[in-house]
């Protein structure tokens, strides 16, 4: 063990220098300032990466109570409710046999923005204002969790440590040649968008990539991926910048309508390439089927990405012949609820035909 941990920390040594002189082609490393800073760069890693090992595997329970000090404990049942509902149905399908240590914690805390977040200890909190914002809807938040849980399970904080390590190097180096105001914001520029590109975006495509997979296995409708995200676009607006903006402060996580994009493509491709949504419309094997409109607590494309999840879930199984029927006012395929119509749809009956033509043919 002492001779595989001595061996990988020269491999990191080597790595380390390696790209610094490759990139910046460096005056020897026997100058002192720079030595001390590959030196320096090397024992942070080291003692970071271990430093986070021992937290998250020994000391979960101290960084719980931390987070519930710092970001409060709401008191939300409904909340609270469907928090451990999603993630027991989660953790079911993920992790049957309970191997996953140490086990998952969570709790919501009082942030009333939209977000979540897997700290160290696989300790989980979500704000209540992601409830507000998604109207407690349990597919959605199932998608929001599995993807925190993707980067909890992936370590992705002690993963990243080896790229922020060596950029942070790479930028102290670049000062210690180039001194002054300008250099330095230089140096940040051009950390941070190597930060965003090498380390937390990829992360969060893995996440999302991976997200799907453990939501819908859990059974969850598989249009909530998109239909979260259209949400999202629809009240807030895509979040991408423009060119100057994303030199001075790059995306490190996917656009909204990325993500939209993305689940889209997912849930098409889960139904066998059977079901799509485009602009708000639920096409059947290319056709046009159904236009939703806004009902209860979903906007119309929102909702069309649900309407188009439970066909998803039916159509690509292919079995040998489908049966459309309105019963109590709800349209079932092969007695699977698909949508119930609402005044500002098109009218039942002729959709109960069209779905029967089009899933038949």
């Amino acid at each position: 063990m002492a001779k595989k941990i001595l061996q990988s920390k020269v491999t990191l040594l080597l790595f380390t220098v390696t790209f610094i002189f490759n990139t910046f082609v460096l005056m020897p490393v026997t100058h002192a300032s720079l030595r001390n800073i590959l030196i320096g760069g090397v024992v942070e890693y080291f003692y970071l990466r271990e430093s986070l090992l021992y937290a998250h595997n020994k000391q979960n329970n101290e960084i719980m109570s931390g987070y519930k000090k710092e970001y409060g404990e709401n008191s939300d049942e409904r909340a609270t409710e469907v928090l451990d509902s999603v993630m027991h149905r989660l953790l079911k399908s993920i992790d049957p046999e309970e191997k996953i240590k140490p086990k998952f914690s969570w709790f919501v805390n009082n942030q009333t923005t939209f977000n979540a977040f897997c700290g160290l200890g696989h300790n989980v909190s979500v704000n209540i204002g992601l409830f507000h914002y998604l109207n407690y809807n349990e597919d959605e938040i199932a998608f929001v969790l599995a993807h925190e849980l993707v980067h909890g399970m992936k370590l992705h904080s002690l993963s990243s440590l080896p790229k922020l390590v060596s950029f942070n190097v790479v930028q102290a180096l670049y000062l210690e040649k180039n001194p002054g105001t300008i250099s330095y914001i230089t140096s940040y520029i051009i950390n941070r968008n190597l930060v965003a590109t090498y380390a937390t975006l990829p992360q969060e495509k893995e996440a999302d990539a991976n997200s799907f997979s453990y939501a819908v296995d859990a059974g969850f409708n598989p249009g909530a991926g998109a239909a979260i995200w259209s949400r999202v676009t629809a009240k807030s607006g895509d979040n991408g910048h423009n060119s100057f903006e994303n030199v001075i402060n790059p995306n490190d996580h996917p656009t909204n309508k990325q993500r939209v994009e993305y689940f889209a493509k997912r849930l098409e491709e889960y139904s066998n390439n059977k079901v799509k949504v485009s602009k708000g419309t639920v096409y059947i094997n290319g056709k046009v089927w159904v236009t939703p409109a806004a009902a209860g607590d979903l906007l119309a494309e929102e909702r069309a990405y649900f309407v188009a999840g439970n066909l998803a879930t039916i159509l690509r199984t292919a079995p040998s012949g489908y049966q459309a029927e309105l019963i109590d006012g709800v349209i079932r395929l092969n007695d699977k609820t698909i949508m119930t119509p609402t005044d500002s749809d098109q009218n039942a009956d002729e959709l109960v035909a069209a779905l029967n033509n089009l899933v038949n043919s």
